[in-house]
């Protein structure tokens, strides 16, 4: 199973909610989420959760389970 990190990152911009205040809601600093966003840190899977909850969101939202283009996933 796959994280659509780009496709998160999407939705998060285009939610109109600051990085800074999805960060502090789901417990990561600031920075973590930022590069976990751009794909140079992995998400682990409570971080994700969190982020999630913070948003309202399910967590199978952007989780697929074919391996697109490695350079917009990150592996969970």
């Amino acid at each position: 199973m796959f994280l659509e990190v780009k496709e998160l990152k999407t939705y998060i911009d285009e939610s109109g909610i600051k990085q800074k205040v999805i960060a502090e809601k789901s417990g990561l600093n600031e920075t973590q989420l930022c590069m976990s966003l751009l794909g140079k840190r992995k998400f682990e899977v409570g971080e994700y959760a969190s982020v999630c909850s913070v948003l309202k969101i399910p967590m199978t939202r952007f989780i697929k389970q074919k391996k697109p283009d490695e350079k917009e996933v990150v592996k969970i």
